[in-house]
C-alpha cells in the first residue's frame, strides 16, 4: 500500500512539473543555416588560437 501511495505522489509531482514548464518552441531548421553557423563558429575558434 505504501508503494502505491508513493507512486501516486510521484505522478502528482511529475504532473505539477509538466504543468509549470514552458512549452518548447518549434524551430524550422534549415541545413544551410546550420552549416553556416557551424562554419562561423569554427572560424572564430581558429581566429582565437
Amino acid at each position: 500500500m505504501n508503494i502505491v501511495k508513493l507512486f501516486y505522489c510521484l505522478c502528482f509531482i511529475a504532473l505539477l512539473g509538466c504543468a509549470s514548464s514552458e512549452p518548447v518552441k518549434k524551430q524550422d531548421s534549415n541545413a544551410d543555416e546550420v552549416r553556416a553557423n557551424a562554419q562561423k563558429a569554427y572560424s572564430e575558434l581558429d581566429a582565437e588560437q
